[in-house]
C-alpha cells in the first residue's frame, strides 16, 4: 500500500482526435473494482477489462462544446510501478472548449487526487481535480488555450 492517493492523465488534443493516458496505481484500480463489483481483480481476464471500461464510463466523461465525446478503450500496459491505461476519442471539427470529469478513484478515497494535463499544439494547462471539484475546462480560441 501507499499513502498518496493520485492518478495522472494526459490529454493530447490533435486534429481530428483526443489521445488519451491515464496513469494510476494498480493495486488501486485492483481495489476499486473488488470494491465495485465484488470480483478478484485480474487484468489478464476479459471479464475483468470489461469491467474496467464499465468502470471508466461511469467516472471519466469528457465534453467538447457540450457534446460528449465517445472515448474508446484502447488498451493498457503495465509502466514501471504504474498501471497505464489507453483512451482514444474521435473530434468532430475544431472544439471551443473541451471539459473532462475525472472521478477515478475518488468512490475508494476521500482523498484521492486527480492530476490532469492538456496538451495542444505548443500549450500545456494543468488542474488537480478532487472529489468537491471534479471538472477540468480547456479553452481553444483561435488555436490558443
Amino acid at each position: 500500500m501507499h499513502k498518496y492517493y493520485v492518478s495522472v492523465t494526459e490529454i493530447y488534443i490533435k486534429t481530428g482526435k483526443l489521445e488519451i493516458i491515464i496513469r494510476t496505481f494498480p493495486d488501486d484500480i485492483e481495489n476499486v473494482l473488488k470494491e465495485n463489483y465484488q470480483i478478484k481483480a485480474d487484468l489478464s481476464q476479459k471479464q475483468t477489462r470489461e469491467l474496467l471500461k464499465e468502470y471508466l464510463r461511469s467516472h471519466f466523461l469528457i465534453t467538447t462544446d457540450n457534446q460528449v465525446v465517445d472515448c474508446r478503450f484502447a488498451g493498457f500496459t503495465q509502466e514501471d510501478e504504474f498501471f497505464v491505461i489507453l483512451l482514444e476519442a474521435g473530434l468532430a471539427g475544431k472544439p471551443g472548449r473541451i471539459s473532462i470529469k475525472n472521478t477515478i478513484l475518488q468512490d475508494l478515497f476521500e482523498e484521492q487526487k486527480n492530476i490532469v494535463h492538456f496538451f495542444y499544439k505548443d500549450d500545456k494547462a494543468s488542474y488537480i481535480l478532487t472529489k468537491q471539484n471534479p471538472i477540468a475546462e480547456f479553452k481553444l480560441v483561435n488555436g490558443k488555450n
